[in-house]
C-alpha cells in the first residue's frame, strides 16, 4: 500500500505543484471569457493532449479495456469512431474558431446562439447537455474507485475506496473552480503526458516481456473475432448504429467545442487534430492489443473490468501495478476536470445567463458555484450508486440526447438556409424520440431489437433531420436573417487579429463560401 498509495500521492503533489505556479505567474480569471477559454492561447500540443485527456478517460483502462477482453474486436470501434470524429473537428475547425475568436463565444451553446439568432435554442442546447454530462461525471468517480480499491491492495471494501476517490477528486476540483479553463489545459498536458504515453509505454513492455508478443492474439474465440450479424441476439446493425452514433457525437459534447476555442490560431485546432489522431490512434491499437492478448487468460477473463490492473500486477509486482494506477488516475483526473469545468460554464453562460443577463463578475461567481454543486451533487449520487445496474442504461440515455445537437451544429455549418424554427423543432422532436424508444432498451444501450439493434438516438436523428430541413424551407428565413448568416460565413473567410478584430474580410461582392 505505501507503493501505491505513494505514487499517487506524488503525482497529485506535483498537479497541484503545477497548478500553483501557472496560477500566481498571472492573473488568470481577469474576466469570464478568459476563466472559461483559457485567453485563446494555447498551441496545438495543448489544444492535442486536452482533446485526448477529455476523450479516453480513466473508464478506458476499465470499461473500454474489459469490454476488449471479453467482447473482442467489437472493442475496436472506440478507436474508428474516435479517430474519424478527429477528422471532423479538423474540417469545422475554421468557422468555429473564427467566430469565437471574433464573437467571443465561450461555448457550443454559444455558437448555436450566434448562428440562428436564437437565445431560446441556446437555453434548450446547454440544458440538454448540461443533463447529459451529469452522469459521465458520477461515472468518472465511480471510476477513481476502482483505482483506490486496487491501490489498497483489496484491503478496503468498494464502498470505503469510492468515497475516498470521490473525496480526492473534490479537492482537485479546487482549483478547477478556482483557475478554470486555463488551468484544466495545463494540468492535461501534465496528465495526458503520464496517461497515454505513459500506457503506450507499459502495453509495449506487456506485449513484448509479458506475453512475449502477439502470439495470444491466436487464441481468441470465434466469438470474439466477428462482429454481430443478423442472426445474433445484438442485431446485424448494431455495431454500424455504435460507430455511427460514436462519429456524429464526437463533436457534440462542449467540452470538445471549448478546446477548440483555447486555440490560439485555426492553424493550431488543425494541427491538434492531426496531433490527436496520432496520440488516440497508437495509444488505443497497443492497448487493445494488450486486451487481446489477455482474453485467454483466467485472471483478465473472470474480471475483465479490472484486468488492465491484474495484469500489470502480475507481470511486474506491486511497482507496476502503481504505474498502471497513476496511468488511470491522470486520465480519470483529467476527465473530471473537464466535465465539471463545462458544466460550470454553460450554467452560467448559457442557461442563467439567457434568462438573466449578468455582469463579468457575477457569471464568474456562478460558474464556480456550478461546479462546486455539480461535484457534490455526483459525489454523493456516485457514493449511493455505485453498485447499481442501471447506471450504464442511464449514461446510454445521455448519449443518446446528446447527438441530437448535431443536426443544428452541422446544418448551421454547411446549410445557409437551415434556421431558428427548423433548428428548435428538429430538435425537440429528435430528442423526444430518442427518449421515447430508449426507456423501453436501457438495459441493452438504447438498441432497438426490432430495428435490428440500430441505436434509438439515431433514429431520433433521422428524425430531427427530416424536421429541420422541412420547417426551414417551409417557414422560409426573412430576408434579415439570410444577410445575417452569409455575413457569418463571410467572417469565416476573414483574417482575424491578435485583437479579435477583423483584418481583411471577403469582398462584399464576394459570392458566400461554405466556411469548411
Amino acid at each position: 500500500m505505501i507503493v501505491t498509495f505513494g505514487a499517487l500521492g506524488a503525482f497529485f503533489v506535483v498537479i497541484v505543484s503545477v497548478l500553483h505556479v501557472s496560477k500566481h505567474r498571472r492573473d488568470v480569471a481577469s474576466s469570464f471569457s478568459n476563466y472559461a477559454v483559457g485567453e485563446r492561447s494555447f498551441s496545438s500540443w495543448f489544444v492535442s493532449m486536452a482533446y485526448t485527456n477529455s476523450w479516453w478517460p480513466g473508464s478506458t483502462f476499465t470499461a473500454v479495456f474489459g469490454l476488449a477482453v471479453a467482447g473482442g474486436v467489437i472493442g475496436l470501434y472506440f478507436l474508428v469512431y474516435s479517430v474519424l470524429g478527429v477528422v471532423a473537428m479538423y474540417f469545422i475547425a475554421r468557422p468555429v474558431w473564427k467566430w469565437g475568436k471574433q464573437f467571443d463565444l465561450r461555448t457550443q451553446a454559444d455558437l448555436l446562439s450566434l448562428r440562428y439568432d436564437s437565445p431560446p435554442l441556446k437555453l434548450v442546447a446547454s440544458a440538454i447537455s448540461v443533463v447529459a454530462l451529469l452522469p459521465w461525471l458520477i461515472l468518472g468517480l465511480v471510476a477513481m474507485g476502482a483505482v483506490i480499491q486496487w491501490a489498497s491492495l483489496g484491503r478496503l471494501s468498494v464502498a470505503e475506496s469510492i468515497l475516498i476517490g470521490i473525496v480526492v477528486l473534490v479537492v482537485r476540483q479546487f482549483w478547477t473552480v478556482q483557475m478554470g479553463m486555463r488551468g484544466l489545459i495545463i494540468t492535461d498536458m501534465v496528465q495526458g503526458i503520464v496517461a497515454y504515453l505513459g500506457s503506450a509505454l507499459l502495453c509495449l513492455g506487456l506485449l513484448f516481456f509479458y506475453f512475449g508478443g502477439v502470439s495470444n492474439l491466436g487464441r481468441l474465440t470465434e466469438s470474439q473475432l466477428s462482429l454481430p450479424d443478423f442472426g445474433s441476439e445484438s442485431g446485424g446493425l448494431y455495431y454500424f448504429g455504435i460507430v455511427a452514433a460514436g462519429i456524429i457525437g464526437s463533436l457534440c459534447w462542449p467540452m470538445i467545442f471549448t478546446r477548440i476555442y483555447t486555440a490560439a490560431s485555426v492553424q493550431e485546432v488543425k494541427k491538434g487534430s492531426l496531433q490527436t489522431m496520432v496520440i488516440g490512434f497508437v495509444f488505443f491499437v497497443l492497448l487493445v492489443a494488450v486486451a487481446f492478448c489477455s482474453a485467454p487468460l483466467p485472471l483478465a477473463a473472470q474480471h475483465p473490468g479490472s484486468a488492465f490492473f491484474a495484469i500489470s500486477q502480475d507481470a511486474g509486482g506491486t511497482w507496476l501495478l502503481a504505474f498502471a494506477l497513476v496511468i488511470v488516475f491522470a486520465a480519470g483526473m483529467g476527465f473530471v476536470d473537464g466535465i465539471t469545468q463545462a458544466i460550470g460554464t454553460q450554467v452560467a453562460n448559457d442557461i442563467v445567463g439567457v434568462v438573466r443577463p449578468l455582469r463579468d463578475k457575477q457569471e464568474l461567481y456562478l460558474a464556480k458555484g456550478a461546479m462546486a454543486v455539480s461535484a457534490v451533487i455526483a459525489a454523493v449520487v456516485a457514493y449511493r450508486i455505485y453498485d447499481s445496474p442501471n447506471l450504464a442504461g442511464v449514461t446510454q440515455l445521455a448519449y443518446q440526447a446528446i447527438i441530437q445537437l448535431a443536426v443544428p451544429i452541422f446544418g448551421g455549418l454547411i446549410w445557409r438556409r437551415g434556421n431558428r424554427a427548423g433548428a428548435i423543432s428538429g430538435l425537440l422532436v429528435g430528442a423526444a424520440v430518442a427518449l421515447t424508444l430508449t426507456l423501453p432498451y436501457m438495459d441493452i444501450g438504447g438498441a432497438v431489437p426490432w430495428l435490428a439493434g440500430l441505436g434509438s438516438g439515431l433514429v431520433g436523428l433521422v428524425a430531427n433531420l427530416v424536421v429541420f430541413v422541412a420547417v426551414s424551407l417551409v417557414r422560409a428565413s426573412d430576408r434579415a436573417e439570410l444577410d445575417q448568416v452569409d455575413q457569418l460565413f463571410r467572417a469565416a473567410r476573414t483574417r482575424i487579429s491578435s485583437a479579435g478584430t477583423p483584418e481583411s474580410p471577403a469582398g462584399a461582392s464576394d459570392p458566400v463560401p461554405d466556411p469548411v
